[in-house]
């Protein structure tokens, strides 16, 4: 399987279907809670899209998702949604742009550089595939594999509305935020969120919401869903009159109520 041509016939395809739609990178962006680059990257063919990204994609273009893969043929489906990590590639096989930021001593330096990284990324995603993360540049997989180390957990099975389960299978949410990007941002919840994903919002045995400044990770909380049934009684009562709500938030002062569990400040006292 040729799986660089089949991220390029998905990212033609994408860009296509949000083109005549009249539909900006920035909207379909906000659409399936991703950023404007991670659209970009796909459809410029040099990111794999996660099976969860395909199908919000889909959805919101209104296509099926068959179509929206160029699938002609039934069987190749499931190649065709295989997750891949791209390794860096020597600059000499890549044709630069017209005017280059770096020169090409400036891109060998920062290829031997990125190379000596990857070692560690391919450790790191190694790991990542022992909780359940297919791929650590998607859907923040660093920093959620970071956070199930943490705190002991898995990811679901499957990963129906809720992330994570502990030995017993309890069921958990986790939630990850990166502050720096926008201090009173609140913590993203579902894009279509309907009556079943809020029945399960209140069925978990807790929520973790981690909160990170770029890539450190600064505090994780333990909110139990009664301290959050002030928002679930708020978005149940608009789901009265609508199917599904687009992404509501949860505030931080909401989050801040739970229990602090990083850093653990019992273990602090004791070591200082």
């Amino acid at each position: 399987m040729d799986y660089e041509a089949v991220r390029q016939r998905f990212g033609s395809r994408v860009r296509e279907l949000r083109q005549e739609r009249s539909i900006t990178q920035e909207h379909l962006a906000e659409l399936i809670c991703k950023t404007t680059e991670h659209i970009s990257f796909l459809e410029r063919g040099e990111r794999s899209p996660s099976f969860e990204v395909i199908l919000d994609i889909a959805d919101r273009l209104g296509v099926s998702v068959s179509y929206l893969m160029h699938i002609e043929q039934p069987e190749d489906n499931t190649d065709l949604v295989t997750t891949l990590i791209a390794a860096p590639v020597p600059p000499s096989l890549v044709e630069p742009v017209e005017e280059p930021i770096t020169t090409e001593s400036e891109r060998q330096s920062n290829l031997a550089r990125l190379q000596s990284a990857f070692e560690g990324i391919r450790e790191m995603q190694q790991l990542a595939n022992e909780y359940g993360i297919n791929d650590i540049f998607q859907d923040n997989g660093g920093k959620v594999l970071q956070v199930l180390i943490l705190l002991g957990l898995r990811i679901s099975p499957g990963r129906e509305g809720n992330d994570a389960i502990d030995a017993e299978g309890n069921e958990y949410e986790l939630k990850t935020i990166n502050r720096a990007l926008n201090k009173s941002a609140g913590i993203t919840t579902h894009h279509h969120l309907n009556q079943d994903i809020l029945s399960k919002y209140r069925a978990v045995q807790a929520w973790y919401i981690a909160i990170y400044e770029g890539i450190e990770l600064i505090e994780i909380y333990k909110v139990l869903p009664s301290i959050l049934e002030i928002k679930f009684q708020e978005w149940e009562s608009k789901l009265v009159k609508q199917d599904s709500i687009n992404n509501p938030k949860i505030p931080m002062k909401l989050v801040r109520q739970g229990e602090l569990v990083y850093p653990n400040q019992a273990k602090n006292n004791i070591t200082n």
